[in-house]
């Protein structure tokens, strides 16, 4: 006895539609409730419309071609009893009678393979906008509680009909005329389980477990793409698949995966052939087989507990420390868990989360490192390269701005220290003072000629000081603090470095700089209370951009050669000026000695010439010869003198002896007195 196909027929309608309004009631849910999981699950209940459309066309065409299969035996009945009474051939009224059957024969061979394309389609192409959707959507909250419940209840309303429908096609398809029913059960018990899950969600979650919605939300993504290559996978088999009369042939959208949940003896009956070919007896027939088919759900059932039985045992890494949510709320912040097993509620109901106190994490300021290399074991190359201003070193840059003055270079220990990041240069040395234009003046940017642009590579290492504070605070509560933190670190080295200049950053202030950023990026830290600590702040390397460090590199030169030749310049005048000094202390010295010479002689003049004056008034002529005399001897030393007494008195002779020696005096070279050798 043939099974109508009008029962089929009607299942498949009232399918349809009850898809395309799931589709829009649950698509209108999910702006209600602000879920992306929502949202793709409506768009996962339109994937199933193309399934029971073309199912309904397939079990209209096969009642049609029931009906003309009976119309053509009545046929053949009266032309049997010589009742026909056409005025038609036999052949063309054949033709007639078989032309829904010739229909159907091209919906199977054709139009099931056009409506899976379509489908896969629809699946890949729709699960990669909803995926770009989700990654470009903000997490705004979920809407209020008393509303996600109504929506939870909705959705577990739709996943109990879902569940009944997908039941019932699933029986009907064990019946070999039903057969193509099973590709729209398994695709709505798909459905099902979605919508059981996202009510479940919505009950237990709040705006602090969003995470939830955003992984069921990927979830669903993966189930689409899934049976849409899954598709196109038994499309391409169905190709070189041979085509056997009077066999039945899976529809390429059929999922096979999805079938494993709808009904899981099969593959039990599949694993069953298989064995009865190989052993060339009815395995199948056997007791342990006949058991083990009927505890077969049982024991997954029990298989599947134990492994959610395995969520009440939590684990909290060496180093870390665990906070115990249950239903999303905190429980032991204060003292959370240290590292070790401990016992919780089940999953949703309780969650350990884990956060590494100990943990040194890194936050890289100005730059990206390159990609990491690996040997042929597998290991990390280490990066030994030397860091060249003049070569890239980085993967990328972020250059800073920084100040530069004009004056000229002058030695870093004449300069004044940043107090604070609000404070700039004020000593002679400095960079010139910045020109601000206020928004009421000419103009709303800020105008600066004195700048220019450093590259700063700052290494940050920070850990998590209180938990608390971290992850639950009162005040302040951030869904990512790590991102968060790097945003400070980049907004205070920026204001740090528009205050500083190159050469306290190039220079021996480096030191001071990675102190000052600590503090400065601390203190931001502790208001905002995000409960980490900077344990360290590194300057891996400070150069201009390498696409101009060569010619700073020669502007550094010059501007050491200027330094160079101003310093031998002071050089070279101090040590004129010491020459000078000298010579004008020794002149000065000299003068001062002429003067007390000529003083002292004028001095021993008048007192000799006052002594000579009482010796003239008291010796008179005598003196006066006596003077002579003594004149004569010390003018004439050498020259022999002769005083001849004559009656002449006041007489003068003067004998010169002009005779010139024509001999050597032997006697005085060989230092012999002549009166020694005469005697």
């Amino acid at each position: 006895m043939k099974l109508s196909a009008r029962r089929a027929e009607i299942l498949a309608l009232i399918a349809l539609l009850m898809q395309l309004l799931f589709f829009l009631l649950t698509l209108l849910v999910s702006y209600y409730v602000h879920s992306s999981a929502v949202r793709v699950e409506a768009w996962h209940f339109l994937g199933g419309v193309g399934i029971w459309l073309i199912l309904l066309l397939q079990f209209h065409q096969r009642r049609l071609a029931q009906e003309e299969r009976l119309d053509a035996e009545q046929y053949q009945l009266l032309r049997r009893e010589g009742k026909d009474t056409s005025v038609f051939e036999g052949k063309v009224i054949e033709d007639t009678l078989h032309l829904s059957v010739r229909r159907l024969a091209w919906l199977e061979k054709y139009l099931l393979a056009i409506f899976a394309v379509l489908i896969a389609g629809y699946l890949l192409v729709m699960s990669y906008l909803l995926y770009g959707q989700i990654r470009a959507g903000e997490a705004v909250g979920f809407a209020a509680r008393n509303l996600r419940l109504e929506s939870a209840a909705l959705l577990a309303g739709f996943a109990l009909v879902s569940f009944l429908f997908s039941r019932y096609a699933v029986g009907m398809s064990q019946q070999s005329e039903w057969r193509p029913l099973r590709a729209g059960g398994s695709f709505l018990l798909s459905n099902t389980l979605a919508s059981f899950a996202l009510a479940i969600i919505l009950v237990l979650s709040d705006d602090a477990y969003l995470k939830a919605d955003l992984v069921m939300a990927y979830v669903l993504v993966g189930i689409m793409t899934a049976i849409g290559l899954e598709t196109v996978f038994n499309l391409v088999l169905d190709a070189f698949r041979p085509r056997l009369k009077g066999q039945y042939r899976r529809a390429a959208f059929e999922s096979r995966l999805l079938g494993l949940f709808s009904e899981p003896g099969g593959i039990l009956r599949t694993a069953a052939h298989a064995l009865d070919y190989q052993f060339g007896f009815k395995v199948s027939e056997t007791w342990f087989f006949q058991l083990l088919s009927k505890a077969v759900v049982p024991l997954l059932l029990l298989q599947a507990l134990a492994l959610y039985l395995l969520t009440c045992i939590a684990i909290v890494p060496p180093g870390e420390v665990g906070v115990l949510e249950r239903c999303g709320r905190p429980t032991n912040v204060n003292e959370p868990y240290q590292s070790g097993l401990h016992l919780k509620l089940p999953w949703p109901l309780d969650n350990m989360k884990s956060f590494p106190v100990e943990q040194l994490q890194v936050i890289e300021v100005g730059f990206e490192r390159n990609d990491p290399k690996y040997d042929e074991q597998g290991r990390e190359i280490p990066e030994l390269t030397p860091i060249i201003w003049t070569k890239e070193h980085w993967k990328k840059e972020h250059p800073f701005m920084v100040a530069v003055k004009k004056s000229d270079w002058l030695p870093s220990s004449d300069r004044k220290p940043i107090e604070s990041k609000n404070q700039v240069l004020e000593d002679a040395n400095a960079p010139e003072e910045v020109n601000l234009k206020t928004p009421g003046d000419t103009g709303d940017e800020v105008q600066r000629t004195d700048f220019d642009m450093l590259v700063v590579s700052l290494v940050i290492n920070y850990r998590i000081r209180n938990v608390a504070e971290f992850a639950y605070g009162d005040t302040y509560c951030y869904l990512d603090p790590h991102k968060f933190l790097e945003a400070i670190c980049h907004r205070e080295a920026v204001l740090y470095a528009a205050h500083s200049d190159i050469e306290r950053l190039l220079g021996p202030g480096r030191k001071r700089t990675a102190e000052d950023l600590k503090n400065l990026i601390q203190a931001q830290m502790d208001q905002y209370r995000m409960g980490m600590e900077i344990v360290f702040v590194g300057l891996e390397s400070v150069h201009p951009p390498v696409a101009v460090a060569e010619s700073y590199e020669q502007v550094i030169s010059a501007q050491q050669s200027r330094q160079a030749s101003i310093l031998k310049a002071q050089g070279q005048a101090q040590e004129l000026l010491a020459q000078v000094r000298g010579e004008s202390a020794v002149l000065e010295a000299q003068a001062q000695a002429y003067a007390f010479e000529r003083s002292e002689m004028a001095r021993a003049d008048s007192a000799r010439f006052a002594r000579q004056l009482q010796a003239l008034e008291k010796g008179k002529t005598v003196y006066l010869w006596r003077e002579y005399l003594s004149v004569l001897e010390e003018l004439l030393p050498k020259m022999r003198k002769y005083v001849m007494a004559t009656h002449k008195v006041n007489s003068w002779v003067y004998e010169l002896d002009l005779k010139e020696k024509l001999e050597p005096d032997l006697f005085k070279e060989l230092g012999i007195e002549r009166e020694k050798q005469e005697k």
